[in-house]
């Protein structure tokens, strides 16, 4: 079977990192790629926004280093996951086989990310923001138009469920049904899932 390159991409919080991990674990051949993680092996970090508490990534050296990096990795063989929340903006295309979103609801993101030491709550309601409105699914389907992408909601949903989840549509050649996602609709229903953005 030829070397497989899936993006894994999601708002911070949903999960990305654990899944990888456990593919990579789990599964002789497969490599974790870490975006952020490797923005910074490759100087590619250019600065600090103190207002967003980011780094600051200069795309065209990412894009450029990712190109070469993964080039490599599928000469040798590998299965290669690009993790990362801006994984589909800055992955190879033409290397890029399938994409995975990652979504949670918001109120339980919010307090996922809450919980992390490293996070505001500034820093985390942007983040909620972006899960609201689909950000990583648009620039997924945005920058990866023909490749075949799915959503998986990891609400309430362990590590090793989402596991047997990706598997199964690994399997099918990601021809699998992913879940609909509509978080507009669902604090419509429920407003008082939404307080916690008016803290």
């Amino acid at each position: 079977m030829r070397s497989r390159v899936i993006v894994v991409t999601g708002t911070p919080g949903t999960g990305k990192t654990s899944l990888c991990r456990r593919i990579v674990s789990r599964n002789k051949g497969w490599v974790h790629l870490d975006v952020g993680q490797f923005a910074v092996e490759v100087n590619a970090v250019i600065g600090y926004d103190d207002s967003l508490e980011t780094s600051i990534v200069d795309t065209d050296i990412l894009k450029r280093a990712l190109l070469k990096h993964v080039s490599k990795r599928v000469e040798e063989g590998l299965h290669i996951l690009i993790d990362g929340h801006y994984a589909a903006e800055v992955s190879p295309v033409k290397h890029v086989d399938y994409c995975l979103v990652l979504r949670c609801r918001p109120d339980v993101l919010w307090r996922r990310l809450t919980n992390l030491k490293r996070y505001s709550e500034d820093k985390a309601r942007m983040n909620v923001e972006s899960e609201i409105t689909d950000y990583c699914y648009l620039m997924a389907k945005l920058h990866l138009k023909r490749k075949r992408i799915v959503q998986l909601d990891t609400t309430g949903i362990s590590v090793g469920k989402t596991y047997t989840r990706f598997m199964e549509c690994y399997r099918e050649g990601f021809r699998c049904k992913g879940d609909v996602v509509d978080w507009v609709n669902f604090l419509l229903e429920n407003p008082g899932k939404m307080s916690f953005l008016f803290r």
